[in-house]
């Protein structure tokens, strides 16, 4: 089996020589096109992907741990605890993309919201704030594909999600994930929203996508087998990561 889905040969690389560049010019771009690249290169005669792609579900089976798999875990609480809030979890996106060496490509969690959808890279721990960014951003650029390559578009076109007119890529995580990072996340955040905005805005007729990072409140610490209610809590009381107590605290979309 393949260590590395074939969509995502040579992102790493892509991601890596942007991490110290200034403006990280044209980063959701050249990600895009290179996914876009890696599929027709590794496409199998009449194999097509899975109708289950890009549908809003809860997956909810999950062994609880006091240790391991905590991100794992958090992912399937949040998934089934606000089910009827419009929340789902492990959403496929590459079933069937491309030949058999392809592996299982999910999104940790997805909410339905006014318009759209949102789709969330979940961290507790795990990689550094600009690796999940670059973890997201591949998850929007095989949503833009599935929007512009004719074949797959024609193919998905009943999909509500391929549907939407608002996406949301956002990475949530604790406060304290943040802090400290290796790059400016504020100026990032901000470059990535402007890049996907105008790409969005650039391709596709009356959709808008953006990007930003979101942090569980201070106090907060995932702990297996926890009260729930503070799990839900947790969820709806997420804010910028750059929130300060005097400035007005982020509106999260209806």
């Amino acid at each position: 089996m393949a260590r590395f889905h074939p969509l995502l040969d040579g992102i790493n690389g892509i991601g890596e020589g942007s991490r110290s560049v200034p403006d990280r010019h044209q980063l959701f771009e050249k990600i895009y096109e290179r996914i876009r690249i890696n599929w027709i290169s590794n496409r199998t005669g009449e194999r097509w992907p899975s109708q289950s792609n890009w549908v809003l579900r809860t997956a909810p089976e999950f062994t609880q741990h006091p240790t391991l798999y905590r991100e794992k875990q958090l992912q399937k609480n949040i998934a089934i605890l606000l089910k009827d809030e419009g929340w789902g979890n492990d959403v496929p996106t590459a079933s069937g993309l491309v030949n058999d060496r392809g592996r299982q490509m999910n999104i940790d969690l997805a909410r339905r919201i006014s318009g759209g959808f949102e789709f969330i890279e979940l961290k507790l721990e795990s990689n550094t704030p600009y690796e999940a960014a670059l973890q997201i951003l591949r998850y929007g650029a095989i949503y833009m594909l599935y929007r512009l390559e004719p074949e797959l578009a024609s193919r998905f076109k009943g999909n509500q999600m391929m549907n939407a007119k608002s996406i949301v890529l956002e990475v949530l995580a604790p406060e304290r994930y943040y802090s400290p990072a290796d790059v400016d996340l504020q100026a990032l955040e901000a470059q990535l929203d402007r890049q996907v905005a105008k790409f969005a805005e650039e391709h596709v007729s009356g959709l808008s996508i953006s990007f930003r990072f979101m942090a569980f409140q201070a106090d907060f610490v995932f702990r297996p087998g926890m009260n729930p209610d503070l799990i839900c809590e947790a969820v709806r009381n997420r804010r910028s990561p750059f929130y300060h107590p005097e400035e007005t605290a982020i509106k999260i979309n209806p």
